[in-house]
C-alpha cells in the first residue's frame, strides 16, 4: 500500500511539475464515459503512450503510425513520451500520467508483484536482445569463460537474463566473478576495465561496430541460443482504465500493429522517421538500429499479421527465471488472463 500511495503522490508531482496537460488518473479514467460520444462526434480521443527510453528506432513501429496518420484513422490522437532513467513506465501508467507503456516483462512482473494492477496487452519482441560480448583477446569463448572476470549489467531489471545464464553454467555471481555496473557508452570495453558487457543487439553492439570494431574481433554469447532469454518490448496498461476504453485500446493496438508490419517491412525508411523525431543518435545508427529491432519483432519465418501476440510460454519462461533470480521479488508472478490479456490484440486483430 505503502509503494501504491508513494507512486500516485510521485505520479501527481509529475503531472504538475513537467507534464502539464498529458492528463491525471481520473481525466484518463473519465474517457471511459464519453468513448462512444468520441467517436460518434468525431472529435479525436487523446491516447499518451509512455516510452521505455528516449526516442530511438526500438519503438520505430510506434513513430511509423504516428507519421503515416495510423492513430488519426483509428480516431486517436498519439501522444509520445520519451523515457530516460529516471522514468518508470510502471508508475507513470499505473497513476494515469500516461495510458499505455513500454517495458519489459520481467520489469512489469516486478510491479504486478507489489500489487500494481497493470496488464500487458502486447507482445512486440519475440526475441531477446540481450547478449554479453567480449573482446577475443579476453579469451571468452564460452559462458564457463565467464569465471574469474569483471561482467557489466545496467542492472535495474535488466540483470536476469545474465544471472540465468551464470546458473545455467554453475557460477556463482558472488565468488565466481565480479558483476560491475556498466554505463551507456561501450567505453569500458573498448578500454578494457571489464572483460564482458551486455549489450542489446540493436544498440551496444552497434556502437562497437561502429567504433571501429569488427565482429572478428569480438566473442558474442546470445541469450537465444543459450535458452535463457526473458521477454522484452511489451505494450501494457492500467487494467482498470483498459476496461473501461476497450475500443479505445482496440484502436490504439491497430495503429501500432500497422505501424510496426510498415517499419519492419522497410526499416531504413523507419530509422529515418525516427532520426526526424529526434536527432541525439546520428541516422547511420538508427537506421542500424531498426534493421536490428525487426528482427526481434519479426524473426525469420515469422507471420507479420501475427505482430503484438502474446506467446504465454514465453512469458512463463520469463516468470520462472524471475522468480528463481529476483530475490526481491514481492510473490511467484501470476500467468493468466488478468496479467496478460491478448483480448486487445485479438480485437484488433480480427
Amino acid at each position: 500500500m505503502k509503494k501504491k500511495v508513494l507512486a500516485l503522490f510521485l505520479g501527481a508531482l509529475m503531472v504538475i511539475g513537467t507534464l502539464t496537460g498529458c492528463g491525471s488518473s481520473s481525466s484518463n479514467n473519465s474517457s471511459g464515459t464519453s468513448d462512444s460520444k468520441a467517436k460518434s462526434d468525431g472529435k479525436l480521443q487523446t491516447v499518451t503512450l509512455q516510452l521505455k527510453w528516449l526516442p530511438q528506432s526500438q519503438f520505430m513501429g510506434y513513430y511509423v503510425a504516428e507519421n503515416k496518420g495510423y492513430y488519426k484513422d483509428e480516431g486517436i490522437d498519439i501522444k509520445i513520451l520519451p523515457g530516460g532513467s529516471d522514468i518508470i513506465p510502471e508508475q507513470n501508467v499505473y497513476n494515469g500520467v500516461a495510458n499505455i507503456g513500454v517495458t519489459w516483462v520481467s520489469s512489469l512482473m516486478t510491479y504486478q508483484t507489489q500489487g500494481y494492477e497493470l496488464q500487458e496487452i502486447a507482445q512486440v519482441f519475440q526475441k531477446s536482445g540481450m547478449l554479453l560480448v567480449s573482446k577475443k583477446s579476453t579469451g571468452i569463448n564460452s559462458p564457463k569463460d565467464l569465471k574469474g572476470k569483471k561482467v557489466g549489467n545496467w542492472f535495474g531489471g535488466n540483470e536476469y537474463e545474465i544471472l540465468a545464464l551464470l546458473a545455467k553454467y554453475n557460477l556463482d555471481k558472488n565468488k565466481d566473478l565480479k558483476l560491475v555496473q556498466q554505463d551507456y557508452t561501450m567505453n569500458q570495453i573498448k578500454e578494457g576495465s571489464i572483460d564482458a558487457a551486455s549489450a542489446m543487439t540493436y544498440n551496444e553492439l552497434g556502437l562497437l561496430l561502429e567504433g571501429g570494431l569488427s565482429k572478428d574481433d569480438l566473442n558474442i554469447i546470445d541469450m537465444n541460443d543459450e535458452g535463457v532469454a526473458m521477454m522484452e518490448d511489451c505494450l501494457f496498461v492500467n487494467s482498470k482504465w483498459a476496461s473501461q476504453n476497450k475500443d479505445l485500446v482496440a484502436r490504439f493496438m491497430k495503429a501500432s500493429i500497422k505501424g510496426w508490419q510498415d517499419a519492419c517491412k522497410d526499416p531504413e525508411a523507419a530509422g529515418k522517421i525516427v532520426f526526424e523525431k529526434d536527432k541525439s543518435v546520428s541516422l547511420d545508427h538508427q537506421v542500424y538500429m531498426a534493421k536490428e529491432v525487426a528482427k526481434l519483432v519479426t524473426p525469420s519465418g515469422f507471420d507479420t499479421t501475427k505482430i503484438g501476440q502474446i506467446d504465454m510460454k514465453a512469458i512463463q519462461q520469463t516468470a520462472d527465471f524471475l522468480k528463481l533470480y529476483n530475490k526481491d521479488l514481492a510473490k511467484t508472478p501470476v500467468v493468466d488472463n488478468t496479467t496478460f490479456n491478448s483480448d486487445y490484440w485479438k480485437s484488433a486483430t480480427k
